[in-house]
């Protein structure tokens, strides 16, 4: 054990008690590395081999404050007497993806969980899966199949589009101020789930206020001129209130360089601040936080050469291609460039008070802002196109109030509530050549042009009750009713009075929608036994098409539709043994999935609102397979994480142009994805050295065909990735004052250098002209990375 004897509950020690210790608690004692009843700041969460399941402390195993919801639902207990399928990455799993990498990075060590993008830090933008299900964008295909299905909180508070369903990654770049992250396979039950819950919920828990007060700071610097800092300041309890800052920033070039020498570069930031008031019968706490990640995204590269797609677009111009140009090879700044951002801010308060014995009331008033800008130069060809640049802003802003009474019954506990929102969304977007002879703007393009808003107001009532009959079998039934309410409204003329280009937007009148339905759900938990666990849930869900590109429902297609919906079942068991042979704070899980998704409304545009064959699809989807994910500290000193996936996802249904492809597999899903992690403690001449070792593995994945703006048999290559890290943990023994102790880290990631694609399509041709449709264009993975830390603890 690596962390504090209060590991497992929140209890003091007898007065005079001594516990057993292990061999290296002793040590870490001795060190000045570990106490009874509270860890020092920084240290447990470092070296706690349970923290890869999220301990309910905050920022590295202080004793907390009380915790939130989302915070106590990262403990083994939690995940064990679930009657959901939930995944937990803690701090080593964190620490897996590399001190710059960020949210999505990490979200791929989780089973299930695919990942694409054009860059290796929490700045640039990536395309994420869960059991298939997508959100997220970052690639150039037109066939990210409805993404925008997956939900995203921050400390508990929704972070998605309501109207497009996005949420881009970059809005959580700097994952140094998380405790932890959990994932809900599935739309879950009615008390946590939001409005686009079809495949599942990822929940970001950052650190939280504690009872004991402290600071952490650490730095880093690492291949490409990576740098980061990332710190958390905390007040510990004064009179009752207890408040964190926490925040971090960094910037990086790309692995993919430009042939004029131009780094592609991002940066990112992001700062959280919390503080809560605990009184006698309850708490109230409010939160604030801020994120950007911005950086520049390199056009996908071919495969293999293709006439006539070259460097710069001309025929006199090198071949541009992995085998010619190089594997990491970009095109030329001064030919094209895209700069990438994304940003929101968030406040929200929180209050829950026990009301008597029985009833507890809470309530949660958030208001989000999220802002999106791409600004394009395409000279590719150096023909000077009339759309030579494009400056895409959308931004959406949302308040909303959720409120919910828990009612502690004999052999039921009741939570029955709703929550309302109110969110306006703008698709503000012009293309526009400032040279001769348009001599435009962005206020005033001469290209096309949008500026639609989209005001959605969605409403939910819910009611779902615990039964406990016997105190082993737990059921939960739940129900929610929902309404859906679109307006549409195109602004384009109002906006650009000046254009001379033609309105995206402003093909149809406004127009209103409103849907109600109803989702029920039940779940399951069985232990027949004190470790063994038997669960199983079924639960369908809702949500809005997305809107808001260039094209699609209102703009380019009349707004009448379906809501897209999920009919979702898992069924597994779950293993939590404390103590026993080479089993310690050992967590198994296996879970079978099957995930129906009927009603799909899949927009095929390009990046410039052209559409890609018909300009439509709809599809029906089905997605089973099994989850499998396991933690366990072998020794007290050797700690080992594994997760793998085996998953089949084919369209029942798919059909665009009055074609059909049934049958096809869904893209960009790997049939199989598996990783396993090492982490061994051990002191020499009195510093804590953990060497720690990893491996990676995806599978195939189906690629999707802007050609024919369908799926397609045709696969990318699996690839692996092996990496190594080593952190040394030195005590200062009082040498400087408050400083505990300071920490040394190297990462190495990608160790062999393996050259592999993180996502790749078949092109339509649009993008790069010359002989390449029907060709296979990629988005090639981060080769070999160091990067060093150094980490002071007070």
């Amino acid at each position: 054990m690596l962390f504090s004897h209060t590991h497992t509950r929140n209890r003091s020690l007898g007065k005079g008690h001594i516990p057993a210790l292990s061999p290296l608690q002793a040590a870490l004692l001795s060190a000045g590395l570990f106490t009874f009843g509270h860890a020092h700041a920084g240290v447990t969460a470092a070296t706690r081999s349970s923290v890869s399941v999220g301990e309910v402390k905050a920022s590295a195993g202080l004793s907390a404050s009380p915790s939130s919801r989302e915070a106590k639902a990262l403990s083994h207990r939690s995940v064990f007497h679930s009657g959901q399928s939930v995944k937990v990455l803690g701090k080593k799993q964190i620490a897996a993806a590399g001190p710059l990498g960020g949210s999505a990075q990490v979200l791929s060590y989780a089973p299930g969980v695919g990942v694409s993008g054009y860059g290796s830090t929490g700045a640039t933008k990536t395309s994420i899966s869960i059991n298939g299900i997508k959100q997220g964008w970052a690639g150039f295909s037109g066939g990210t199949i409805d993404n925008g299905s997956l939900s995203v909180t921050f400390d508990g508070v929704p972070m998605v589009n309501p109207s497009s369903g996005l949420w881009e990654s970059p809005q959580v770049p700097q994952t140094g101020i998380l405790q932890g992250i959990g994932i809900n396979y599935g739309p879950g039950n009615p008390l946590d789930r939001w409005y686009n819950n079809i495949g599942g919920q990822i929940n970001f828990v950052p650190l939280q206020p504690t009872n004991r007060a402290g600071a952490d700071i650490k730095l880093t610097y690492g291949s490409y001129n990576a740098k980061n800092i990332v710190f958390n300041i905390r007040t510990g309890n004064i009179d009752g209130w207890s408040t964190i800052l926490a925040g971090g920033a960094g910037s990086s070039d790309s692995y993919r360089q430009s042939i004029d020498g131009f780094s592609n570069p991002s940066y990112s930031y992001a700062w959280f601040l919390k503080t809560r008031k605990t009184f006698t019968n309850g708490d109230f706490s409010v939160g604030a936080y801020l994120a950007k990640g911005t950086g520049y995204r390199p056009v996908s590269i071919p495969v293999n050469p293709i006439s006539g797609v070259t460097l710069d677009g001309t025929a006199s111009s090198p071949l541009y291609s992995q085998a010619t140009s190089g594997f990491y090879s970009s095109l030329p700044n001064s030919v094209w460039f895209k700069q990438d951002s994304n940003s929101t801010w968030i406040v929200y308060s929180k209050l829950n008070v026990k009301l008597d014995s029985l009833s507890t009331i809470h309530n949660m008033v958030w208001y989000r802002y999220g802002h999106r800008l791409h600004f394009h130069y395409n000279n590719y060809g150096l023909s000077n196109p009339s759309n030579l640049y494009e400056y895409n802003n959308p931004h959406d802003g949302v308040y909303g109030d959720k409120l919910w009474l828990t009612l502690a019954l004999p052999y039921n506990r009741v939570n029955l509530g709703g929550f309302f929102l109110n969110s306006r969304y703008n698709s503000h977007n012009a293309f526009y050549n400032t040279l001769a002879p348009y001599y435009a703007s962005r206020f005033a393009p001469n290209h096309s042009f949008r500026s639609d808003y989209f005001d959605q107001t969605d409403l939910a009532l819910f009611l779902q009750d615990r039964i406990s009959p016997l105190q082993s079998v737990h059921i939960t039934p739940g129900v929610r009713l929902i309404n859906y309410q679109t307006r549409y409204t195109s602004n384009g003329a109002v906006e650009f009075p000046n254009a001379t280009g033609s309105n995206q937007g402003g093909i149809f009148s406004p127009a209103k929608t409103s849907y109600t339905k109803v989702e029920p759900s039940v779940d399951f938990n069985w232990t027949p036994l004190k470790w063994l666990a038997v669960f199983a849930n079924y639960s369908q869900a809702y949500k809005e098409p997305q809107v808001g590109g260039g094209g699609g429902l209102f703009q380019g297609t009349p707004g009448l539709y379906s809501l897209e919906k999920s009919a979702d079942y898992n069924a597994g068991l779950k293993i939590h043994i404390r103590r026993a042979a080479y089993l310690h704070h050992f967590l198994f899980t296996a879970s079978f999935y099957h995930l129906h998704y009927s009603n799909q409304y899949i927009p095929l545009y390009d990046a410039n609102g052209n559409p890609i064959g018909s300009g439509d699809a709809n599809g029906d989807s089905i997605y089973q397979g099994v989850n499998l994910t396991l933690d366990d500290d072998l020794l007290y000193n050797l700690h080992v994480f594994a997760n793998a996936n085996f998953e089949k996802a084919y369209f029942n249904h798919y059909t665009t142009g009055g074609t059909n492809y049934n049958g096809l597999p869904v893209s960009d899903v790997p049939d199989r994805t598996f990783n396993i992690g090492f982490r061994y403690s051990h002191f020499i001449y009195g510093a804590l050295m953990q060497p720690s070792i990893w491996y990676q593995y995806v599978g195939p994945q189906p690629m999707f065909n802007d050609q024919l703006g369908a799926p397609s048999a045709q696969k990318s290559g699996a690839y692996g990735t092996l990496n190594l890290g080593l952190n040394a943990k030195i005590p200062t023994r009082g040498s400087v004052p408050m400083l505990k102790h300071v920490d040394l880290g190297l990462n190495v990631l990608n160790v062999t250098n393996s050259h592999y694609n993180l996502f790749e399509y078949i092109t339509g041709g649009g993008l790069l002209g010359g002989n390449s449709a029907g060709q296979v264009l990629a988005l090639p993975g981060a080769p070999l990375t160091v990067y060093g830390s150094i980490s002071a603890h007070f």
